[in-house]
């Protein structure tokens, strides 16, 4: 058990450290314009800083960190595949892992005026472009980790995901912090969904998405650190919007991955199967802080693994167990330190599937799984440690009970956008 926390930890551990040499870079700077400055009051407008990627940087180092610490390819090692898995939802994220960008090139014909012209806007989409495709391919092809549905051996890290984050942080920085947090709300809910999507499909395992999540972010900070070491203050035409650092957040909308760390599967009422276990869960949530309690809404899927005396097979245009769940609730975020919060959450929510997985031993016979319908009860506890002005990251530990299927432990950490 106390291996199993390690991963955790050590994921809060690195984001308190790198926020803690982050701080040495606190100086804030107006644009050399004065124009500029007797546009926007100081009160109101947090300046560009003239170097905050380390800063921004640590939202990705935790997401990174992760993805190495779930070490969850293994899940399906137990299950030969005899062919294809079927899914139905496949083609979704082909479709919207642009759209962040297309909503921010929108805005910008529109002739809404954001961050920077189009000049530079395009030179830093370019850079951020370049960088992320040459970390992604460069890693696929040298990790190259077996997809979950079996189709190819380039499942590490999550493409989509990467382009669908990229785009996300873009829009984040042209407009987001310089118009509206609600345009990055946009845009990292569609990234977020991007990646559950991938996931539902099939095709990438929870610490891929992670890791593309964490790739696709960096490529954009970098890619506009690098625009501004080449263009300076030129070509800059708003500046960030500063947001109360010292309130809790009024909104919270994250990325979660859980890790079950121990599962009791409930057969006696002839639900499940005793070698059917919940193994990771991926999803998203919005939450409305009030106060120190706030309410919640959540989304997700969780992978299920076979933990059978010997290999499974799955014929061809089969589909590996996915149960989804959507809930509400209580979030709890009480001040601990600086930056640092006791986080926890209490949800109540329903698995609207009832599905059964058809498997086949080695002498051919049938192996069911079989997932009822029913309600789900989650509730977790840890800490939440504020990375920047717009985001945060929690550790957690919790417990995961679905009504009459199984009971788990889980061990988990939440990406937060918030504002």
């Amino acid at each position: 058990m106390t291996n199993r926390i390690k991963p955790f930890l050590t994921i809060l551990f690195c984001t308190m450290c790198f926020r803690s040499m982050s701080e040495n870079l606190r100086f804030n700077v107006l644009f050399d314009n004065p124009a500029t400055e007797s546009t926007y009051k100081p009160a109101q407008f947090q300046f560009e800083r003239k170097d905050r990627l380390k800063e921004s940087s640590l939202l990705p180092a935790a997401l990174l960190t992760a993805s190495f610490l779930y070490n969850d390819y293994y899940l399906d090692q137990a299950i030969i595949k005899q062919g294809s898995i079927e899914s139905p939802s496949l083609g979704s994220a082909d479709y919207i892992q642009y759209s962040p960008a297309a909503i921010m090139l929108a805005i910008k014909a529109a002739g809404v005026e954001g961050r920077s012209d189009w000049k530079r806007m395009l030179t830093a989409d370019a850079i951020s472009t370049a960088i992320m495709a040459a970390v992604v391919n460069a890693t696929k092809y040298t990790v190259l980790r077996e997809r979950p549905d079996g189709s190819s051996r380039n499942s590490f890290p999550s493409g989509h995901t990467a382009t669908s984050f990229m785009c996300a942080q873009m829009l984040h920085r042209e407009y987001g912090e310089t118009v509206s947090p609600w345009i990055s709300v946009c845009g990292y809910g569609i990234a977020a969904t991007t990646a559950v999507f991938r996931v539902a499909a099939n095709r990438h395992w929870c610490s891929d998405i992670l890791a593309g999540a964490a790739i696709g972010i960096f490529s954009t900070e970098l890619g506009y650190w690098l625009t501004d070491r080449i263009y300076g203050d030129n070509r800059l035409r708003k500046p960030v919007i500063a947001p109360d650092t010292d309130e809790l957040p009024e909104w919270k909308f994250g990325l979660f991955s859980d890790y079950s760390i121990a599962s009791d599967v409930f057969t006696s009422q002839g639900y499940g199967n005793p070698n059917a276990k919940p193994a990771c869960s991926i999803g998203v949530d919005a939450t409305w802080m009030l106060w120190y309690i706030g309410a919640t809404v959540r989304a997700n899927v969780t992978q299920m693994k076979w933990t059978g005396p010997h290999d499974i097979i799955l014929p061809d245009k089969g589909s590996v167990a996915d149960i989804y769940t959507i809930g509400a609730g209580l979030d709890l975020a009480f001040p601990v330190i600086d930056r640092l919060n006791l986080n926890g959450q209490a949800i109540a929510g329903y698995s609207p599937a009832s599905n059964n997985y058809s498997f086949l031993n080695p002498d051919n016979s049938p192996v069911e799984w079989q997932i009822q319908a029913g309600m789900h009860y989650y509730a977790n506890l840890g800490l939440e440690f504020k990375t920047t002005d717009y985001s945060s990251v929690s550790v957690h530990g919790g417990l995961d009970y679905y009504d009459k299927v199984w009971r788990s432990f889980v061990m988990g950490a939440r990406f937060n956008f918030t504002f």
